[in-house]
């Protein structure tokens, strides 16, 4: 089973220790809603197993 994590940053520029986790689930419809809100962020960053699936959004 896959591991979603969704990362989100507050600069507009993020480097790579920039990215605070937000989410951990194994539901990946949960992971990608979670990554397309941008409350409290400027970007999101979604992961699967470790693997970057969608870089800024």
């Amino acid at each position: 089973m896959s591991v979603y994590r969704v990362y989100g940053s507050v600069k507009a520029s993020p480097r790579e220790g920039d990215w605070d986790l937000i989410a951990e689930t194994s539901d990946p419809v949960l992971a990608t809603a979670t990554a397309h809100e941008s409350e409290g962020t400027f970007w999101r960053r979604l992961t699967e197993d470790g693997h970057v699936v969608l870089d800024r959004v």
